[in-house]
């Protein structure tokens, strides 16, 4: 269909719109570009009596407004055409359609026309795992979608949609409804990221015994958190070198590095500034206190020492190769 050219006084905004108030800030921008170069993308109306009625396009129709144009270039569209479906579609390309209005623009569409998430991901041409995720916000207390919100417009919040799919992911495999809450308000209070909120699902899943601030310290004190108390304890007293506590230190350190292999992919721009404080500060006692061991054992046998550091380059060596392989051939 080829746009037609309206008076702008001709065309009203319905009294429901899938977007709310932040739809009609920040539009001397575009009233200026309007201006300069023109409108780029006619609005979508449709035939009201004498009159139209703004399908899509509420932010170029208002700026035009502001601009002082009487005319816009606008699509008549079809009567029988589903003006929620097209509304969706568009604004759900913008980036400033938060996570809660965009949610709950997809409730109202899949309860107005009835259909399953399948069936309305399909006419949105979206994935139904996204929508299922879109849709899991207002599965959660008013104060959970609060935090999401401040989070996506750069607040200190660090709740993002994927923390709530996961935790009512957890909540609906343990059969505990009130597990999601304990979990959100946990990433609230610790500011987890996502990966880390991930892993402490994880262990709990495999665990329940095991509280969410126990799983929180074991992904990032792991070496403060063992699978025995005597390892607990060992970290506020001194220790022989007995066989025992060599066994410990050991498996201890193994288990760390494990963790640390896994961890290394986070990047700081996804923690808070506390957090990114504590890792450093432990990476650097970690850092120092193997230097020291490492300089102890050298000083007891250095040829040894030497020696076992090079059989251990190469173990590392084969072991990066084998997983440089089994990378390639996968």
């Amino acid at each position: 269909m080829d746009p037609v050219r309206l008076d702008i006084d001709q065309i009203v905004i319905p009294s429901s719109s899938v977007r709310g108030p932040r739809d009609v800030e920040s539009l001397q921008g575009l009233a200026d570009s309007l201006t300069e170069v023109g409108l780029l993308q006619p609005i979508l109306v449709r035939r009201c009596g004498e009159q139209y009625e703004l399908v899509a396009g509420l932010r170029r129709l208002l700026a035009a407004r502001q601009a002082g144009l009487e005319t816009i270039e606008a699509v008549v569209m079809a009567d029988d055409v589903d003006t929620l479906q097209i509304q969706l579609v568009e604004n759900l390309q913008r980036e400033d359609l938060n996570p809660v209005e965009r949610a709950q623009a997809v409730h109202a569409f899949i309860t107005l026309h009835n259909l399953s998430k399948s069936e309305a991901a399909k006419r949105l041409g979206i994935p139904r795992t996204t929508l299922t995720d879109w849709l899991d916000l207002l599965e959660v207390p008013q104060r959970f979608r609060e935090a999401v919100v401040d989070n996506f417009n750069g607040g200190d919040s660090p709740l993002t949609p994927s923390h709530v799919s996961e935790a009512l992911a957890l909540g609906n495999t343990l059969n505990s409804p009130y597990l999601p809450e304990l979990l959100l308000d946990a990433v609230l209070k610790h500011k987890l990221s996502k990966a880390e909120t991930r892993q402490v699902a994880k262990i709990i899943r495999e665990h329940r015994d095991v509280s969410i601030e126990e799983a929180i310290r074991a992904i990032r004190y792991p070496y403060w958190l063992e699978d025995d108390e005597e390892a607990a304890a060992a970290a506020d007293e001194d220790l022989w070198p007995h066989e025992e506590n060599l066994k410990l230190l050991v498996n201890t350190l193994a288990r760390s590095t494990r963790m640390l292999e896994k961890m290394n992919h986070l990047s700081g721009r996804f923690l808070s500034k506390d957090t990114v404080s504590q890792l450093v500060d432990q990476y650097l006692q970690i850092s120092e206190l193997t230097e020291r061991a490492i300089a102890r054992l050298r000083m007891e046998d250095p040829e040894l020492l030497a020696q076992i550091e090079r059989e251990v380059k190469a173990r590392r060596a084969r072991r990066k190769l084998l997983k440089q392989r089994s990378s390639r051939v996968s």
